[in-house]
């Protein structure tokens, strides 16, 4: 199946809506929930209300949309190796959709909770690496993947040394990962045909 560029921009702003959609039904509905200082996975976390729901639409869904945008990302670029990093960060996503639980963390579903996570995320990071090296894409484009690349390192730096807590972390991944995604999504949208000089082969 050929996409178009709006329709790939269309998969990933669709993915960040969602989620964001989610977070603020969800989050809103829990009494427990805090938007400041609780992670995400709580959401969905085991013995939460409509934790269910919340891992199928927030985590799920959202995955898939994000698989489908970052597998066809790539592919408008000709570049398969890029595909495979952003589908797989997809993937690792939707399956974050594991329920931890937020009082024994070395279950075994929740261990596949962070372990999805984690790997998700270090997929997406190599795609982005590769997105800045690819000398074929217009500057804007290298630029905004190594900026947001270096600002995510930055963020989780921070976190080590103490200057924010993992919470704030937490946080700041999402923003910088669904912001990036965002960006991506919209200029691609609005099809400014001068920031892609790759086309389908």
């Amino acid at each position: 199946m050929k996409l178009t560029e709006k329709n790939i921009g269309i998969f990933g702003l669709l993915s960040v809506l969602t989620l964001i959609t989610a977070l603020l039904i969800f989050g809103v509905s829990n009494s427990g929930f805090s938007f400041w200082e609780d992670f995400i996975s709580k959401l969905g976390a085991k013995g939460e209300p409509n934790a269910l729901w919340f891992n199928l639409i927030g985590f799920a869904v959202v995955g898939i949309l994000l698989f489908i945008f970052g597998l066809s990302y790539g592919k408008l670029l000709n570049d398969k190796l890029l595909s495979i990093l952003l589908a797989l960060f997809g993937l690792g996503f939707a399956f974050t959709a594991i329920p931890i639980d937020m009082e024994f963390s070395r279950t075994s579903v929740s261990k596949a909770h962070i372990v999805a996570i984690c790997l998700g995320l270090a997929f997406w990071f190599f795609g982005l690496s590769r997105l800045g090296y690819n000398q074929k894409l217009k500057r804007r484009i290298r630029n905004r993947a190594n900026f947001t690349a270096v600002i995510l390192v930055l963020s989780m730096i921070g976190s080590v040394f103490g200057f924010w807590s993992m919470s704030t972390t937490h946080r700041l991944v999402f923003m910088i990962v669904f912001g990036w995604t965002a960006m991506t999504s919209i200029e691609l949208i609005t099809n400014k045909k001068t920031a892609y000089n790759i086309g389908y082969k």
